[in-house]
C-alpha cells in the first residue's frame, strides 16, 4: 500500500515533488521519482512497506529490461504464483515483490493481465518503447485513483488534493457534484467537487500517449444467480472454505498485522478465519461512544460485543472511547478525504489506524463490503420486502395510522418515513430513492439558484444509467449492483482508504476478494435474505465460530450519533459557521433554506441531521481548498500550492 502520482505531456519542473509531498501521508517509509524529460513523463511513488521491505522493492520500479517503469499502489494477493509461471517463461524480476510481476506479466499478457492479478490496486506503467501510459484501477474500486486531462496532458495521483500542486488546474466547482453530495454523501461514478477532476472508475483503464487518451472498462461482474434452486440450502455449504482461503491469503505480509472488531457478523467472521488458520492478529481494536441516546440514534453497544467476540477468540482487544467531534475534526476530516463526504465513519476509522500505527501494525483487515454483496442494510430488506409482496407493503404502510410512527420512537420513525417514500413509485424510483441519504427535493433546495439551474439543466443521472445494465435482474440482485459499483466504491471504500492511510495504515477488505465476490453472486438473493433476517446465507455458512449474541444482533451502523452531536456544542459550532460573512457571501447555499432545515432539525420538526452535516462538510471544503485560489493566477497558484499540504 501506497501513494503514487505521475504526469504525462506536462512541462512542470516542481510538479512531480509536489505531489508526492503532498501525498507523503501513504508512504512514510520511502520516496521515489522517475522522469524522462524528452518524453515529459514523471511517475513519483510514496512507500509504505509491508511485502518485500528491502530496498529492493522500492519504486518506480524498472523492469529488468528496462522497457517498463512501474508506481503500484496496493497488494496482489496472488504474485507468488504469477511469479512462477513467469519465471518459468524465461522472465527475471524480484520474487519477493509483488509490484515486481507487474512489468513482466504486461509484456506478456497486454492488458488481459489485468484479469489475472488478485488484490486490490491502482497502478501507472510506463512504456519507455511506445511511449504509453497505462493506468489501472482494481475490480472493485478498494484503492483510489484521479486524473486530469489538460491541454493535451494528463496529471494523476492517489489523492485529490495532490492535484493542487499542478498549476493550471480548473478550479470550477462541478455544481451537479455538490447536488450528489448533498443528497447521497458521496457523488457517484467519475464526479468530484472540480468539473476538470474525474475518479477512474473501479474496474477501467487509462491508456494515454501525448494528445490521446482513451479510457475503457477492463472488468464487468458476472450477473447474479437465477431465481431457480431458491431453497437450496447446499449453495452456502462451501462458503466457510472459500472464506478461510482468503482471509488466510489477505493474511500475507511482512509486517504486523491486526483487524478491525466491531462485534459485528463481518469483522467477527474475519477474526474468527484469522485464528482458526494460524494468522491471530497481533492486536484487534473497537469504537465506543460516550454519553446515553445511542439507541434512538440506531446504535448499539459495540463494545460489549467486540468483548466477547475478542474473549471467544482470545485475541487482544483495543477499545477507543470517541466523544463528540470539534470544528476542529471536521475540517481535519474533509482535508484527509478530499472530497465533501457527509459520514462521521471516517473519524473512526482514523482513530483506529492511529492507535494501531502506535502500536506499530501497519496492516488492518476490515469488514468493509459483507453487507454490500451478502445483502446486510436495510434497503436490502425493504427491496426483498417489495419482491416479495409486490404493492402490498406500500399499501400496508399507507394504511398505518400517523400515530403508529410517533409512539415507535425517533429511531423507528425515520425508517417509517423513509420506506414511505422509497414505496411511493416505480421500481426504478424506489432504487434510485434507496440511495438517497437526504431527499433530492430537500437537498436541492439549500442551494443558490445558481446551483439549482445548473443541476436542472445537467441533472446527475449516474443512477438512471448503472441500472440500465440490470433491467432483468432480481430487484434485489439490482439493488446489491448499485452498492458494488456505487455506494461501496465512492463512499466506504473512498473513506476507508483516506482515513487509514493518513496514518501510514493500509486496511485489507477479504470480503472484496474476486473469489468472494463470485461465490455471493451465485448463491440466490432469498437465501442471503430470509425472512426479514439479513446475511442469512453469510451467517449459515460462518455462523459456528460465533456467539449466537452477535449472530442475533441488529444491524447498526459504523458512524456516530449526528443527531445527538447536533443538539449540543457541535450544533452551536455549526450555528456560527452558517452565521459567517464566509458562508453567506459565497452564495452556493440559499441561506434562508439552509437556516429553516437547521431549524427544522434543531426544533424537532423534521430529520435533518445528515443534510445539516453534508452543508458543513461542502462548506469546510470550499474553505479549506478553494478560498484564496479561485481568482489567484497561475502562477500564485503555484507558490501556493505546499501550502495545500500543511498540516490543520
Amino acid at each position: 500500500m501506497c501513494g503514487i502520482a505521475g504526469f504525462l505531456g506536462i512541462d512542470e519542473e516542481r510538479l512531480l515533488g509536489d505531489m508526492s509531498q503532498i501525498i507523503a501521508h501513504r508512504g512514510p517509509d520511502g520516496a521515489g521519482q522517475w522522469s524522462d524529460r524528452d518524453a515529459m513523463v514523471g511517475l513519483a511513488h510514496r512507500r509504505l512497506s509491508i511485502i518485500d521491505t528491502s530496498d529492493g522493492a522500492a519504486q518506480p520500479m524498472l523492469s529488468c529490461n528496462d522497457r517498463y517503469v512501474v508506481v503500484f499502489n496496493g497488494e496482489i494477493y496472488n504474485f507468488r504464483e504469477l511469479g512462477v509461471d513467469l519465471a518459468a517463461r524465461g522472465y527475471r524480476f524480484n520474487p519477493n515483490s509483488d509490484t515486481a510481476v507487474i512489468a513482466p506479466l504486461y509484456d506478456l499478457e497486454g492488458e488481459a493481465m489485468l484479469d489475472r492479478l488478485n488484490g486490490m490496486f491502482s497502478f501507472a506503467l510506463w512504456d519507455r518503447r511506445r511511449r504509453e501510459l497505462i493506468i489501472a484501477r482494481d475490480s472493485f474500486g478498494v484503492k483510489p485513483l484521479y486524473f486530469i486531462k489538460s491541454g493535451g496532458g494528463l496529471v494523476f495521483a492517489s489523492e485529490l488534493k495532490a492535484l493542487f500542486a499542478y498549476s493550471r488546474l480548473d478550479l470550477e466547482v462541478d455544481l451537479v457534484a455538490i447536488g450528489d453530495y448533498l443528497t447521497h454523501l458521496w457523488s457517484p461514478g467519475e464526479r468530484t467537487p472540480l468539473r476538470s477532476v474525474a475518479k477512474l472508475a473501479p474496474g477501467h483503464l487509462l491508456k494515454a500517449r501525448r494528445g490521446d487518451v482513451e479510457i475503457r472498462r477492463w472488468h464487468w461482474s458476472a450477473p447474479p444467480v437465477g431465481e431457480g434452486g431458491t431453497e437450496n440450502v447446499g449453495a452456502i455449504a462451501g462458503l466457510g472454505r472459500v472464506f478461510d482461503q482468503v482471509v488466510s491469503d489477505q493474511c500475507m505480509s511482512d509486517a504486523p498485522v491486526g483487524a478491525f472488531l466491531s462485534g459485528g457478523v463481518d469483522s467477527s467472521a474475519i477474526v474468527a478465519a484469522m485464528v482458526a488458520n494460524g494468522h491471530v492478529p497481533r492486536r484487534t481494536y473497537c469504537v465506543g461512544f460516550e454519553g446515553a441516546g445511542l439507541e434512538e440514534e440506531g446504535f448499539s453497544d459495540d463494545l460489549a460485543h467486540a468483548r466477547e467476540v475478542a474473549a471467544l477468540l482470545d485475541v487482544p482487544l483495543t477499545p477507543l472511547l470517541a466523544p463528540s467531534p470539534t470544528m476542529q475534526d471536521f475540517e481535519t476530516l474533509v482535508y484527509t478525504l478530499d472530497e465533501p463526504q457527509a459520514d462521521p465513519a471516517p473519524l473512526y476509522v482514523g482513530a483506529i489506524a492511529r492507535a494501531a500505527r502506535a502500536d506499530g501494525i501497519k496492516v488492518l483487515l476490515g469488514g468493509v463490503g459483507g453487507d454490500d454483496i451478502f445483502s446486510g442494510y436495510r434497503r436490502h430488506r425493504a427491496a426483498a420486502m417489495r419482491a416479495r409482496l409486490g404493492g402490498w407493503f406500500g399499501a400496508i404502510l399507507e394504511a398505518l395510522p400517523p400515530e403508529t410512527a410517533r409512539v415507535m420512537g425517533p429511531a423507528s420513525k425515520r425508517r417509517i418515513e423513509k420506506l414511505h417514500y422509497m414505496f411511493a413509485g416505480s421500481e426504478q424510483e424506489f432504487l434510485i430513492r434507496a440511495f438517497e441519504f437526504n431527499p433530492r427535493e430537500s437537498a436541492i433546495a439549500c442551494l443558490g439558484g445558481e446551483a439549482r439551474d445548473a443541476i436542472d439543466a445537467a441533472p446527475s443521472k449516474w443512477l438512471e444509467q448503472a441500472l440500465m445494465r440490470t433491467a432483468d435482474w432480481p430487484l434485489v440482485e439490482r439493488m446489491l449492483d448499485l452498492e458494488l459499483h456505487g455506494f461501496l466504491p465512492d463512499h466506504n471504500l473512498n473513506y476507508t482508504d483516506k482515513a487509514s492511510m493518513a496514518h501510514g495504515v493500509e486496511v485489507r477488505v477479504p470480503f472484496l476478494d474476486p473469489r468472494l465476490v463470485g461465490y455471493a453472486r451465485r448463491i440466490p438473493w432469498r437465501l442471503k435474505i430470509r425472512g426479514l433476517s439479513e446475511k442469512w446465507a453469510l451467517k449459515k455458512g460462518l455462523g459456528s465460530r460465533l456467539p449466537l449474541s452477535v449472530l442475533k444482533r441488529r444491524k447498526t451502523g459504523f458512524g456516530g450519533p449526528v443527531r445527538l452531536w447536533l443538539a449540543g456544542q457541535t450544533g452551536e459550532m455549526v450555528a456560527d459557521l452558517f452565521a459567517s460573512r464566509g458562508f453567506r457571501e459565497r452564495g452556493l447555499f440559499d441561506v434562508g433554506g439552509v437556516r429553516k432545515a437547521f431549524d427544522d432539525l434543531r426544533s424537532g420538526r423534521r430529520d435533518n441531521s445528515y443534510l445539516i452535516l453534508a452543508i458543513v462538510m461542502t462548506e469546510l471544503w470550499m474553505k479549506r481548498f478553494l478560498d484564496g485560489r479561485s481568482t489567484a493566477t497561475a502562477a500564485d497558484r503555484s507558490a501556493k500550492r505546499i501550502d495545500v499540504a500543511a498540516p490543520i
